[in-house]
């Protein structure tokens, strides 16, 4: 029970008993609330009987009425005598007449409106300078209840918020001005009287259409002057199903963007692009900006081949739970201001801060579950041949009961996070603490995570000067994170085990050998040409764990020089340490480790220092014109230190540097880099009776990556312009705003660090570090994009019909390449700048805004197409001895040896497709089959396809009645092309449904006959035929989904409200007819994207989400 709190005289008792549940107790709670709201609607001003009742309480009396009708108490605990008994005979249940029974000859007086009866002393003369009560209720000019409206006592930091009735209840003192504030609407002052209370109407901003949205560089700009593509998505949308990294909450939710979720699981990478990918030898995810700043992502791991291991990134560092707000910026034209780092697109995220009023604390934990959301499907009546591993044996007497699905744990992730708002109108703070603790689906994988942040804003000499200041600190650990491949996966052995063996005999992964006196691997069936191992040793005994410590620290100052002139000052400090160590027990296969085991750990430590001066202006010049100007420069210097060392072991099982055998040192490294930024940009807008909107920007960058050529800084422009048509020209009413925009820009794409000179590498097989050279030519040149995009943005019957759609181009030229040549020439490479990639598209976001009572309805649909194309790549080049050469094509990522690759090349796509092995057929299209029964592989390269898609459409829907809320979200990819390498292993293997339902069959029909199933799934198979593993990507599914409802804070007293929901993801693949999930992605790298390589199945989330806002 909570403590009752008569003594607090500013405490208002609700007559609901109020208790702090938790284990079983929360659930009888919840049942017993859901009961209480039951009941059926009374007439007003009645109970549901009479009431009869003699020598009894007040309270007792209040209790049977709040029992037998809909009626609560709102009261201060000194001012109504609960204990005074009292007799009331009142046959008809009148309300009022009991009432007045009950506080007959007493100084309290009641208040009736809509279902609550407020009780407050009858004032005297004496008592008119007390502090009072006053209750009020705040609706929109349609008269349906507003909920969080901020209601502030003028002048001071008392304040409340509405629930979702739109009440509120607030301490006030006599000539209080209540002032009550809501986004998108007008601020209204009222004057406070207890006795009436008070009724507030807000009506609709005449502003909201001229909102202000944050840009470039932290740049506040009016929406409708924008030229370009931005798009928003609130902090509180991403948190209602959450994800340990936030960016995955992000997909679907804006148009342009394409989101993938890591099949690393829990705290894995995320790639996001936007419009395409454009680099063909660079990076092409998207840039993070935190309030205004550019981050670090370092990304741990590599996924490029069968061969990597997946990681985490730095993003995933960021607590949702601080996140105000998420900008993206799609177009280089909206991010042309941040330079080389722009032309891939901008991720901007505003975190929150403290607000002025009564200090609120919020309480939260989401606990989700998680289980495979696609496994392939298997056989268990084939088992196999004694001795030998594929399942090509008899057909079982009795079907095995191996499941791979069984190998699989149920994943949990719990995130609890707990802040503190308080300030006043010159100074407020922002504290908040979260923890992230999971575990994957995967057996002994874990992942945790811890934030701290704080936040102040303060102002000074009289409000002119304000500092901005505030820091966070990250703590990060990740073990055995694991995406797809050969390596380090145990999920080769888990789907392709014998159906005819007992899989629990290798799930004791070890035992004890005398002749060495310890444990090691039982694993009977060797690697299988896949580096295969028990799977449990791969999780337990092949250790890889990631420990990440990061803080950032920053400072912002501005000073209001006069009303149209400000200088802002920031500077950030981000610093990020992490280590990394692999441990390989003792009899791990030899590919990976020594006879004792091995050991490799490094160190790394990446420190951005960031800092800019800016000049901002806004003006009016004249009665028609505007003008609003920022001019500035900044600093950016990024360090990278990573320090290493492994190798075989010396004593067995004991991992240390110190332990590693010198002679079989494999690795060592002690590398250093250092890149300098130094910009200056300006960004222009000039307006014209708010109905025109010229912009121009500015910026000029000198890198350190250009040292060593001709070309050490570089120009990047754009120009825009915005017309306000329903500002210009009369249109129908139905028409609330309709905006034209075009805009152009040049924008580029960094250097990698010392492409233009010399460096060193380390030799592995020497020990010793070697020179490493290749020809740059005088100039260097960024990767330079230039786009241009027009768009419109219409709202229709006061916002309920929204629609904003763009189309835009891009060229992305001086593509980079390094080219081998002769090493007589004194080089082993030379770069080559040429080539061009395209991409165009469209991007659309159609809105539904439906409001009738108490209910509302959202949804917005969010449409991406985007057609990538490579229009050249080198057509000739020279070398440094007159050769003449050219480059028509290129690959990326060969899969498998070589089985399937990204091949590049002149009017194809940077997601192209091909295969390699092909079975020999005759003059007349038959497969050949040799005397032996047995089909023939020819080595022959065809396009299979593109894994880009046509084009992508989520839909978004939320549901609202009262404090009842509902949502969910369908996803559609549309078109592309994916490999499944598993797919073909598993029909190999003979583990496949496929190769099972084939051998019922008799075999698989080919040219007029048949061929055994165990001849043609091995030819196609595990014969590396992928040109038969192809499937469509498109898919369908039910992407996120939840339910939830606010308990009010009337029924704690006042003292806090809770949200209770139901999340799920990935909870329904609607269509889809490839193998695995095409979503889900193995890596950030640009290529290596819809292949499965034995990968981990994307995860299907279920859980619950717990909030106390105090």
């Amino acid at each position: 029970m909570c403590k009752d709190m008569k003594n607090n005289l500013s405490f208002i008792a609700f007559r609901h008993k109020c208790f702090c549940p938790s284990g079983p107790g929360l659930r009888l709670w919840l049942l017993l609330a859901a009961l209480w709201l039951c009941p059926q609607l009374l007439p007003a001003q009645q109970t549901r009987s009479g009431v009869h009742l003699t020598r009894t309480t007040v309270d007792e009396v209040m209790n049977y009425i709040e029992e037998h009708s809909d009626y609560t108490f709102l009261y201060n605990d000194k001012t109504v005598d609960r204990t005074r008994r009292v007799s009331v005979d009142n046959a008809a249940g009148d309300i009022r007449a009991i009432l007045d029974a009950v506080f007959a000859g007493t100084d309290v007086r009641y208040d009736i409106r809509d279902n609550q009866i407020i009780l407050s002393e009858k004032r005297s003369q004496k008592q008119a300078g007390r502090d009072d009560m006053i209750a009020g209720r705040v609706t929109d000019q349609n008269g349906v209840p507003l909920v969080g409206v901020s209601i502030l006592v003028k002048g001071s930091a008392r304040g409340t918020t509405t629930d979702v009735s739109g009440r509120f209840v607030l301490r006030i003192e006599p000539g209080d001005v209540l002032v009550a504030s809501y986004l998108g609407y007008e601020s209204v002052e009222v004057a406070a009287d207890s006795r009436t209370g008070v009724e507030i109407r807000m009506q609709e901003s005449s502003k909201a259409l001229d909102a202000v949205v944050v840009t470039a560089l932290g740049i506040k700009r009016s929406e409708k002057a924008l030229s370009y593509n931005v798009q928003g998505v609130q902090g509180e949308d991403m948190n209602i199903v959450k994800d340990a990294n936030f960016m995955n909450s992000l997909a679907g939710k804006v148009a342009g963007v394409s989101i993938n979720a890591s099949a690393g699981g829990v705290g894995g990478a995320t790639r996001v692009v936007m419009r395409g990918t454009k680099s063909i030898s660079g990076n092409n995810n998207a840039l993070y900006v935190i309030d205004g700043v550019p981050i670090l992502n370092v990304t741990g791991g590599s996924v490029d081949s069968e061969y990597g291991l997946a990681g985490g990134e730095g993003i995933s560092d960021i607590n949702p739970e601080n996140i105000e707000s998420v900008n993206v910026l799609t177009g280089p034209s909206a991010a042309a201001l941040y330079g080389s780092a722009a032309a891939n697109g901008v991720v901007l995220i505003n975190t929150r801060k403290g607000s002025a009023g009564k200090p609120k604390i919020t309480v939260s934990n989401n606990t989700t579950f998680s289980s495979p959301f696609m496994m392939p499907e298997f056989q268990n009546t084939y088992g196999n041949k004694i001795g030998i591993y594929a399942s090509w044996g008899e057909k079982l007497a009795k079907p095995s009961s191996f499941d791979p699905a069984d190998f699989f744990n149920t994943g949990a992730l719990v995130q609890n996070n707990v802040s503190l708002s308080t300030g006043n109108d010159r100074h407020q703070t922002y504290i908040s603490a979260g923890t992230t603790n999971g575990t994957g689906i995967l057996p002994n994988h874990e992942y945790s995570r811890y934030n701290f942040t704080f936040r102040s804003v303060t102002k000074l000499w009289r409000d002119r000067l304000t500092l901005d200041y505030g820091g966070s600190y990250i703590i990060q650990r990740n073990q055995n994170m694991s995406a797809q491949g050969k390596y380090f996966n145990p999920l080769t052995a888990v789907y392709t085990f014998p159906r005819g063996e007992d899989f629990s005999t290798v799930q004791a992964y070890e035992r004890f050998d005398t002749g060495r006196n310890m444990f090691l691997q039982y694993w009977p069936w060797g690697d299988q040409a896949m580096n295969m191992q028990n799977p449990y040793w791969v999780q337990y005994r092949n250790m890889r764990t990631n420990k990440r410590d990061r803080y950032m620290l920053n400072l912002n100052a501005k000073y209001q020089v006069n009303d149209w002139l400000n200088i802002a000052g920031r500077v950030r400090i981000d610093n990020t340490v992490g280590e990394n160590e692999k441990k390989y027990w003792a009899s791990t296969i030899q590919l990976f480790a020594g006879e004792n085991g091995s050991y490799f750990a490094n160190k790394q430590h990446v420190k951005l220092f960031y800092g800019d001066v800016i000049a901002n202006v806004d003006k009016r010049l004249g009665k028609d014109f505007t003008l609003a100007a920022n001019v500035g420069a900044s600093w950016s210097r990024e360090r990278s230190d990573l320090v290493g060392g492994g190798g075989k072991l010396d004593i067995a099982n004991f991992f240390t540097l110190n332990n590693i055998i010198k002679e079989y040192r494999t690795l060592e490294q002690n590398r250093k880099h250092s890149m300098l930024t130094v910009s200056a940009f300006a960004n222009l807008e000039l307006g014209w009776r708010s109905m025109l909107y010229l912009t121009a920007t500015a910026r000029n960058d000198w890198a350190s990556s250009q040292s060593g050529t001709e070309q050490l800084s570089f120009f990047y422009p754009s120009v825009g312009l915005s017309a306000v048509v329903t500002e210009m020209v009369r249109l129908p009413r139905w028409i609330s705003f309709l905006k034209l925009r075009g805009s152009y820009a040049e924008v580029g794409s960094p250097l990698p660090q010392y492409l233009s000179s010399a460096t060193y590498q380390f030799n592995s097989s020497t020990g010793y570090y070697e020179t490493y050279t290749r020809f740059v030519p005088d100039k260097l040149y960024p990767e330079m994009t230039r786009s241009w995009e027009v768009g419109m943005d219409l709202r229709l019957w006061q916002e309920r019909l929204t629609l904003d759609i763009t189309y835009y181009k891009s060229n992305t030229n001086k593509q980079t390449f390094q080219i081998p040549i002769s090493g007589s020439s004194g080089y082993s490479s030379m770069v080559v700048q040429s080539g061009c990639v395209q991409n165009k598209g469209v991007e659309a976001v159609l809105g539904v805004k439906l409001r009738s009572g108490d209910f509302s309805y959202n949804a917005s649909f969010a449409y991406t197409l985007n057609r990538n194309k490579i229009k050249s790549m080198v057509p000739y080049y020279t070398t440094l001895d007159g050769q003449v050469g050219s480059l028509n094509q290129i690959t990326k990522s060969n899969i498998d040896g070589g089985a399937a690759s990204f091949l590049l090349r002149e009017g194809g796509t940077m997601g192209d497709l091909w295969t390699k092995n092909v079975i020999k057929k005759d003059e007349d299209g038959n497969y050949l089959v040799n005397a032996g029964g047995k089909l023939e592989i020819a080595a022959l390269s065809q396009k299979v396809g593109s894994v880009l898609p046509k084009y992508t459409l989520s839909m978004n829907n939320d549901f609202r009645y009262k404090g009842f809320r509902a949502g969910f979200q369908l996803h559609a990819r549309v078109g592309g092309k994916v490999l499944s390498a598993t797919q073909a292993y598993l029909d190999g293997y003979g583990v496949s449904k496929a190769s099972a339902a084939a051998r019922d069959n008799g075999g698989v029909p080919v040219n007029q006959g048949k061929v055994d199933a165990e001849t043609w799934y091995t030819t196609i198979g595990t014969g590396k035929v992928y040109s038969h593993y192809i499937y469509n990507a498109t898919n369908i599914r039910l992407q996120e989904a939840s339910i939830g409802y606010t308990l009010p804070k009337r029924w704690f007293r006042d003292v806090c409200s809770i949200d209770i929901s139901l999340v799920g993801r990935n909870l329904w693949l609607i269509y889809c007819k490839a193998p695995f999930d095409p979503e889900s992605a193995s890596s950030t790298d640009t290529y290596y994207q819809g292949i499965d390589f034995f990968m981990q199945p994307s995860l299907r989330s279920y859980g619950f989400s717990v909030k106390l806002n105090f």
